[in-house]
């Protein structure tokens, strides 16, 4: 395991490389350490790779620095997760511009594919409504089991954190830079207090500094790993912003707090819901509702007496659904062996029995 990682976190510190690259290498030669042990011919028949890349993936400066990593992996107890693990959040693999690789912190890896994960992102200088709107909404959202990610910046992203910290709701923070330091600095002691009820995440190796052009790459991964993004407070341009349009291109739900005409701090909300790119979030039942969950531990003895009448394929759908939150139809047909027509035909009846529903891009999850 720690060569064939070794290998992993290597193939994504070779220069040219980027994400999307070293999973196409990865698609062509097999695994990441075929990669590096193929000849020029091989690599150079991979689409888009180039004499440049191929060199570069013949020096050995990737895989001295790839050795550094992983000893600090194996010192602070942090999780690499290349994206064919199958612990990689299985909602952020669906996007083609995912990360090759994540490494985490935290109290459980499990969280990464919790059932039900809502995104929290807003302006960095929230006015005092939006603060404590979004309190209320983080503790509007604990009784339905939720996980809630943020990025740990100032304003909306530390409020969000800190109060489901306080609430008990687990919380991930996805970083602009390596899990060698916290930033800023003066959110470190909410960061601890993740690692034990979430967790911290990133794709940048530990001693990756905190680079303005590394914040708007953690956004898509803000964005692709829940099924619902909120948008508390924002101008018309920033992250916030950008966030919402990834969730957009990956057809997540998103939902934005309405605020005052003419307040440049809700501009950026009140155009989502204008132009319907979002649902108007006045409470965490909005989002509950739009999503079809129910609170956790709420008994349904109509539900429950449909359990009941499960035949087998139905009861085997259901387990491996429960097993990977939301996934793609494709994968679904391959790990449940059915064909087309008899997979489509039990996703049908469990739909009209209320225990399950289908998601924008064919992705399954259970109510």
């Amino acid at each position: 395991m720690t060569n064939r990682l070794h290998y992993q976190i290597a193939l994504t510190l070779v220069p040219q490389i980027g994400a999307v690259t070293a999973k196409t290498l990865v698609s062509y030669c097999g695994s990441a350490e075929a990669v590096f042990l193929a000849s020029k011919r091989e690599l150079l028949k991979v689409p888009g790779i180039g004499p440049g890349i191929v060199e570069s993936i013949g020096l050995s400066a990737a895989l001295h620095q790839a050795e550094k990593e992983l000893y600090f992996l194996e010192q602070y107890g942090v999780e690499a997760l290349f994206y064919t693990d199958e612990r990689f959040p299985v909602r952020l693999r669906q996007n083609t511009d995912c990360p090759a690789i994540l490494y985490f912190k935290g109290s459980a890896v499990d969280l990464l594919n919790a059932r039900r994960i809502v995104s929290v992102v807003g302006t960095r200088q929230p006015t005092e409504y939006g603060k404590a709107i979004c309190e209320e909404l983080a503790e509007g959202l604990l009784p339905y089991d939720v996980l809630i990610v943020s990025g740990l910046a100032y304003g909306i992203d530390i409020t969000a954190h800190r109060k489901a910290s306080a609430l008990g709701i687990p919380n991930i923070a996805v970083l602009g830079h390596g899990l060698g330091k916290v930033y800023p600095s003066q959110h470190r002691s909410t960061a601890l207090k993740l690692i034990e009820n979430g967790g911290l995440l990133t794709e940048y190796t530990h001693d990756t500094a905190p680079d303005r052009e590394h914040f708007p790459m953690r956004n898509r991964i803000i964005a692709g790993m829940c099924d619902a993004l909120l948008v508390v407070e924002t101008a018309t341009s920033g992250g916030s912003m950008i966030s919402a349009e990834l969730a957009g291109q990956y057809e997540r739900d998103i939902f934005a707090v309405p605020g005052r005409l003419r307040d440049p701090k809700s501009a950026g909300c009140n155009m989502l819901i204008k132009t319907n790119r979002a649902k108007l979030c006045e409470n965490a039942a909005d989002i509950a509702v739009a999503l079809g969950w129910n609170q956790a531990g709420r008994q349904h003895t109509v539900q429950t007496q449909l359990f009941l009448d499960l035949n087998p394929a139905e009861t085997a759908l259901l387990d491996l659904i429960r097993q990977r939150p939301q996934i793609p139809i494709d994968e679904l047909t391959y790990a449940a062996q059915l064909s087309p027509g008899e997979l489509a035909s039990l996703l049908l009846g469990l739909e009209f029995k209320g225990l399950l529903r289908t998601l924008p891009g064919k992705r399954y999850i259970l109510v």
